[in-house]
């Protein structure tokens, strides 16, 4: 829940006096902490209280108690724990500050991203995550039909030149902790590691990007917290898919839909285990439905071999997934709303048209719509040297 920032806090109390609730008669616990944070700072940097300002103030609920601020080889109690996110300024500075309700206001310093292979208890599931480049940080979106690290960055490597790339696996992928339950394989579990994650890094804010589900996936995060995203990149994304959508796309391509229909069918055979059928899927998807969506489906098949050969993919997520688009799928009347500092990036062989993706970009407040000449649904893969200066160009780095 944000709340409404306090920046004409009267008084100044000295932390000698009191540990935290001792100064402001009359004060809210919300404003106390505000000034406590404030009287910190003040004597870090050497600055009177007046000169700090506060950028951004939240009740927020962290999942342990490193409050979002963990420290290299330190291990954290799994408690969620109530408190408060605070931003001020001073010296042209942006400095962070967490903690509870009930305690003193912490100094954020995140330590870096280290890269390498993690894994953290969030949402009280063991997630697996790997962080490799360096530069701005950016989090990978995860896709939630059945996609682990591998596939993922397999379409994103090349951006690791310059940004400090953060993947993670979805729940019951790669590394991480089997699901309990279907809702465990939904986008909105996708979402919720996401963020549990950025706030085990100590991240205050970071670039996402998102790739066709993912990319949809986080239209919902934007509209949902747009106060952690710095930027969105949305890649080969689209704002919804009905019914409509789906029986435009079977009048489209009946050859692909027949076969994909018959393949269903053959997989409805109750002797088939989920591992052959995951076996089956990962093998039509590479061998005939993906090589459909890209520009050069000769070519096409060797940047999938590449970037998709060693991925782990999941029958399971696909059905559930496959479930929620029954559901229909349509964030039209949301994109309006979003203010977070889009690029929107469409192929124009893609099986979904540019048109579809551009009423994404036409729908933001504030969006960068790029057409990808030579590219279908596989945009990083087939004009690799476009998509990274796009990309690089956007988040600002030369």
């Amino acid at each position: 829940m944000l709340v409404k920032p306090m920046r004409d806090l009267a008084g100044v109390c000295g932390l000698a006096l009191v540990a935290l609730w001792g100064c402001g008669e009359g004060m809210t616990k919300q404003e106390k902490w505000i000034q406590s944070a404030k009287e910190d700072l003040s004597a870090h940097l050497g600055v009177p209280v007046v000169e700090l300002e506060v950028e951004d103030f939240a009740e927020v609920v962290w999942p342990d108690t490193s409050f979002g601020c963990p420290e290299p080889g330190m291990n954290y109690a799994q408690m969620i724990q109530k408190g408060f996110r605070l931003v001020l300024t001073g010296k042209g500075e942006q400095y962070a500050y967490h903690g509870g309700q009930d305690q003193a206001p912490i100094l954020c310093k995140p330590a870096g991203l280290e890269n390498g292979s993690f894994t953290a208890r969030l949402n009280d599931f063991d997630i697996h995550y790997e962080v490799h480049g360096r530069g701005p940080v950016m989090m990978a979106l995860a896709n939630s039909w059945g996609l682990d690290i591998a596939g993922i960055r397999g379409m994103f490597r090349g951006l690791e030149e310059n940004v400090t790339m953060v993947y993670f696996d979805p729940r019951g992928m790669g590394g991480s902790e089997a699901v309990r339950e279907d809702g465990d394989m939904s986008m909105a579990a996708v979402r919720a590691d996401f963020d549990a994650l950025r706030q085990h890094l100590g991240l205050e804010r970071v670039h996402a990007i998102g790739w066709s589900n993912g990319a949809a996936n986080l239209i919902l995060l934007a509209a949902e917290h747009p106060e952690i995203l710095e930027s969105a990149t949305f890649v080969n994304g689209v704002a919804s898919y009905t019914e409509e959508d789906s029986a435009e796309f079977a009048d489209r391509f009946p050859d692909l839909s027949a076969k994909y229909l018959a393949f269903m069918q053959e997989m409805a055979d109750e002797f088939l285990t989920d591992e052959i059928r995951t076996e089956r899927v990962k093998e039509l998807w590479l061998t005939e439905f993906f090589p459909l969506q890209m520009a050069d489906r000769g070519a096409g098949r060797s940047l999938l071999d590449e970037a998709f050969g060693e991925a782990q993919f999941s029958w399971a997520h696909g059905q559930y997934a496959n479930h929620e688009s029954m559901a229909g799928f349509d964030t039209r009347d949301q994109l309006a709303s979003i203010t977070v500092r889009s690029l929107v990036i469409a192929g124009a062989y893609d099986m979904s048209s540019p048109a579809k993706v551009k009423v994404l970009a036409d729908g933001l407040s504030d969006s960068v719509y790029v057409l990808f000449e030579s590219s279908g649904h596989f945009s990083p893969l087939e004009e690799p040297e476009l998509f990274e200066s796009m990309v690089f160009d956007f988040i600002g780095i030369e």
